[in-house]
């Protein structure tokens, strides 16, 4: 079975080296190239080993990686290449998540030399983040952790699975000591502890990952890749049971592994879900959670914390930096 796996997602590979995923928007779906999707599979992928035609989709798929680069921001990454974003998406600017997911991969793979890596860091990720909490604000929310977009102008947005692939990168490398990383693993713990378990709560701490295993796949990574100060928050995720116990191929297929912050264009992709499948950690992989079980809050087109009592007695909400209303 393992092997019909990998020689699955051999075949799914690209000719521009990119692992496929879908886009999903209202009725419409588009297969989607994009470096983000790319990255998690090689991530999945990290200790299968395979045959030569495995190695070749790596090398294949690390080109594809480089070939993302933002060219007005050295060191940074975006999530597509400018001649495959699609064109009913308007431009996006390199984001922090998208730079560390990729930046980990490319030093791992040995195409990006750690020195670059910890430059790439120290110069886009740790000079973008949240300068001050203005209150009302929600309780986990901590000044100087990392901010999505690295440029651009408009509202900026705080993800805390993001905020986990940055800690990741760098614990990786080496540099916990640098500005925004503790103050991440903070928010972090602050946040799950806040959610109480709850799969409504959970997508006010991840705007873009609209599925809270995701999360979770965040955060074991970072604590594999070195960051022990998350050790804790990984604990609490297993316990609070928001990996799926099993899935099946069918629904692989569209269990949601990355939104916009509002969630209404959705990505798919089943050969990440295959490559996964293939570590005995993932073991959740074989059946779906229920259509609807993490579906989508409330949103609204702003993006600054403001709280609404509902009256004595009763719960507050808050809308976080996302509009979505956070019970």
């Amino acid at each position: 079975m393992p092997g019909c796996i990998i020689r699955a997602i051999i075949e799914a590979r690209a000719p521009e080296g990119a692992f496929p995923s879908f886009i999903r928007f209202g009725d419409r779906e588009l297969r989607d190239l994009n470096s983000f999707t790319t990255a998690q599979v090689l991530r999945a992928l990290r200790d299968v080993s395979g045959p030569k035609a495995l190695t070749e989709a790596r090398e294949k798929a690390l080109d594809f990686l480089l070939s993302c680069k933002a060219p007005e921001r050295p060191g940074a990454f975006r999530y597509w290449p400018d001649p495959l974003r699609p064109p009913l998406i308007p431009e996006l600017p390199a984001d922090s998540d998208d730079t560390a997911i990729i930046l980990l991969e490319l030093v791992r793979h040995g195409r990006v030399s750690l020195e670059s890596a910890v430059e790439a860091a120290a110069s886009v990720l740790v000079p973008h983040r949240l300068k001050n909490v203005s209150q009302p604000a929600p309780s986990w929310l901590r000044p100087g952790v990392f901010l999505t977009w690295l440029g651009g102008e408009g509202a900026n947005i705080v993800d805390c699975c993001a905020n986990a692939n940055v800690v990741a990168l760098l614990a990786y490398t080496g540099h916990r000591h640098f500005p925004g990383y503790r103050e991440a693993c903070s928010m972090i713990e602050a946040g799950i502890l806040w959610t109480e378990g709850k799969k409504e709560r959970i997508q006010c701490l991840t705007p873009f990952y609209p599925h809270p295993a995701e999360f979770v796949y965040a955060i074991r990574n970072a604590v594999a890749s070195g960051a022990k100060e998350l050790e804790k928050s990984l604990n609490l995720v297993h316990g609070f049971g928001w990996l799926p116990e099993t899935t099946d191929t069918a629904s692989a297929e569209t269990w949601p592994i990355c939104s916009d912050a509002y969630g209404t264009i959705v990505w798919s992709s089943g050969v990440l879900q295959k490559a996964r499948s293939l570590s005995p950690n993932n073991a959740c992989l074989r059946k779906q959670a229920g259509p609807g079980e993490f579906g989508r809050h409330e949103t609204r087109a702003f993006h600054i914390p403001i709280p609404c009592n509902k009256g004595p007695g009763k719960k507050s909400e808050i809308r976080c930096f996302t509009g979505r209303r956070c019970l």
